[in-house]
């Protein structure tokens, strides 16, 4: 059996770098104008590296798959390593609605109708077609082995070095614009106005870019001296990410002008630079296509990836046997159904909330609670680990001795985390006085109902809920 090759420091941090390099996340980097700076700098420095470390250490003491719910089930017990597996699966319901949403409004500049783009009636049509429709495409075919590695290249690599080259030569031509969110600068407009609370809930939306960032850490043990290699990797591939996205969100900053920049529409810059700067409009509607194809690629690689883990968790007895139904191609059917129709229910947003922006704002802070509330039980679980299991052998350590290490990034990861889900509720300044109350009921609500569910389920699970490895279907799908 020949030897796993390792990856190369370079490699790792390609890998992770190209989990979080998206053009989706840069209008609501934009909207902050110079302020986004300071957010991007708080959400690298005090929020994705901390967890992207603590998790390095946990994955590669307990390398078995399974992630943060077998870290929080070593760290803290069964049931919150359900909570952590629960809310990791229930999280995709509001991001994949908000993933979803832009395939309309790309739609429409693909097809030459940018009208459609604001119309909600038409965003919620699209997002029930493409999701439903991506859901029996997986049903029917291996749709991650057909869309390959191209599909991020078309729709999330080529477009973000388009829209960061197309920025800067648009900056070069015309300087800073005064009526555009970069325009009158002070000083005072590097940090936030702290008079507006509601601009402070933005910083969810840019941390939103970084969620997803214990994922990196699987590779850990794949790297050559990871103890050495990986802080590098990371550091690096942070560094990178908070440089890019701040010069493509500075250069949109400068060429929307104030008031006017549409939160869910990332063809907006694209169309205003190409416009600017002499390109033919058909360019636009080429580049709306390469994104409208990674977004697609992107739904399809997210159905079948949460619901694979829950599944896992379903045999180990934590959901009643109608959750470990499985096709023949062992695809997890009930997970797969269920998340399709809560996704649907979900896009009601859409209708129920006049203006797109506002939709697109509300779901991407929902989902970045949900993670937030992860992060926490990771956050916990990282420091118990070290006094329940003190020899235990960890290829990356936080420190070489002691835990005084740990306990620092793990408190400064605690206290960006619980700051984000603070001014997660916070109702944003993009809304109405009288959607306030409504907002903050929404958030509040639907956080405890996803986490007391779980608390619920978990509590009057049953012994005959674990899976007999010996069923029927299981010699079948063997065989």
């Amino acid at each position: 059996m020949g030897k796993t090759k390792k990856l190369t420091l370079f490699g790792l941090i390609g890998i992770t770098m190209a989990f979080f390099g998206t053009v989706r996340s840069v209008p609501t980097l934009a909207i902050t104008g110079w302020t986004q700076i300071f957010y991007m700098v708080i959400a690298a420095f005090a929020f994705a590296l901390p967890i992207a470390l603590m998790s390095a250490e946990l994955s590669t003491a307990y390398p078995e798959e399974g992630g943060p719910q077998v870290w929080v089930k070593n760290g803290l017990s069964e049931k919150w390593g359900f909570v952590t597996s629960w809310l990791l699966w229930v999280q995709m319901f509001f991001g994949m609605v908000m993933v979803a949403s832009t395939v309309g409004i790309l739609l429409g500049y693909v097809i030459n109708k940018p009208d459609l783009s604001s119309n909600n009636y038409f965003i919620f049509a699209v997002i029930l077609i493409s999701y439903w429709g991506v859901t029996l495409l997986n049903l029917k075919f291996d749709m991650v082995k057909v869309a390959g590695n191209w599909g991020a290249v078309i729709g999330v690599y080529i477009p973000f070095v388009i829209l960061v080259v197309l920025g800067v030569i648009y900056l070069i031509k015309n300087g800073i614009q005064s009526n555009s969110y970069l325009g009158g600068f002070k000083t005072s407009d590097l940090v936030p106005n702290f008079k507006d609370l509601g601009s402070l809930t933005y910083l969810s939306g840019i941390i939103f870019i970084f969620a997803g960032v214990e994922i990196s850490s699987v590779h850990a043990n794949n790297i050559d001296n990871p103890k050495r290699n990986y802080p590098i990797a990371v550091i690096t591939s942070v560094i990178l990410l908070a440089i890019f996205n701040i010069i493509a969100g500075l250069t949109v900053s400068n060429a929307v002008p104030k008031g006017k920049l549409e939160l869910a529409n990332i063809t907006q810059p694209y169309m205003i630079f190409c416009k600017n700067l002499g390109i033919p409009s058909i360019v636009v509607n080429i580049i709306s296509l390469m994104i409208l194809i990674g977004v697609l690629v992107q739904l399809s690689a997210w159905v079948l990836g949460p619901s694979k883990s829950m599944i896992k968790v379903a045999d180990e007895g934590n959901l009643p046997k109608f959750f470990q139904k499985r096709t023949e191609k062992d695809i997890p059917i009930t997970f797969v159904m269920i998340q399709a129709i809560v996704i649907s229910l979900v896009s009601i947003l859409y209708i129920v909330v006049p203006d797109v922006n506002s939709a697109f704002l509300i779901i991407t802070i929902t989902t970045t609670i949900l993670y937030c509330v992860v992060y926490i039980l990771i956050a916990i679980s990282a420091i118990r680990l070290r006094y329940k299991m003190p020899d235990f052998d960890r290829p990356f350590r936080l420190g070489s001795k002691g835990n005084g290490l740990m306990w620092t990034v793990s408190i400064l990861s605690l206290i960006s985390i619980v700051f984000t889900i603070i001014v997660s509720i916070i109702p944003p300044s993009i809304l109405k006085p009288s959607q306030y109350t409504g907002y903050v009921i929404y958030q509040v609500v639907a956080t405890i109902v996803m986490i007391a569910i779980a608390l619920i389920i978990y509590k009057f699970k049953k012994p005959e809920w674990k899976k007999d490895n010996n069923s029927p279907d299981d010699i079948k799908r063997s065989s």
